[in-house]
């Protein structure tokens, strides 16, 4: 009943995509589809998102490698979200290394996506996955950067290359807070993080 939807990323520049955010979708038997924020939280309690997110990660990158070899002159970037869960479990760099190791895909074309809150649960283990990703040529992103309680200072200390700028600061232009946008901007391209 689950199933991987692809939300494009778009170069406001010149409109092509040049990204895909895969995002899990349950096809509930009541006859809905509901978004991961619906029951992403049981599956963590649980531990079912260790291998709900192994199969999210081999179907991201199986997507990926074909949209790749269709355009091998542009490939796109597959960003894959991980829980605070995934990323301090020892399994996580083998998982993606078989992910990568069956679809054949370019491992500069995976993204893996944390949120600000995975960071504070900072771990030996986490770093060493953060580590082995940024080895790998993976890229690194934090999602719905601003909302969490992680300090500027991960920017620095981890292999992070691409910020998410959280909506709720670019989505209404009379907050106050937007004017925190250009400052954010400004301190991620001095670490020389794409935003």
């Amino acid at each position: 009943q689950l199933q991987v939807w692809y939300q494009p990323e778009v170069d406001l520049r010149g409109g092509e995509v040049v990204a895909f955010e895969a995002l899990l979708r349950w096809n509930h038997p009541d006859g809905t589809v509901w978004t991961a924020q619906r029951f992403i939280d049981v599956a963590e309690d649980t531990g079912l998102i260790l291998d709900i997110g192994d199969w999210v990660l081999r179907e991201a990158c199986q997507q990926g490698a074909a949209w790749s070899h269709r355009r091998p002159d542009r490939p796109l970037i597959v960003r894959v979200n991980v829980s605070a869960l995934q990323l301090a479990e020892a399994g996580l760099l083998p998982a993606v290394d078989s992910a990568l190791n069956s679809s054949g895909l370019n491992p500069a074309w995976l993204c893996v996506e944390i949120t600000e809150t995975a960071l504070l649960q900072e771990t030996a283990t986490a770093r060493a996955n953060l580590d082995g990703l940024h080895e790998r040529g993976i890229g690194i992103a934090i999602d719905d950067f601003g909302t969490g309680y992680a300090s500027l200072t991960y920017l620095n200390s981890y292999p992070i290359d691409v910020i998410k700028i959280d909506r709720s600061f670019v989505s209404d232009t009379t907050r106050k807070q937007n004017r925190l946008v250009p400052g954010i901007i400004a301190f991620a391209t001095t670490l020389g993080i794409a935003v």
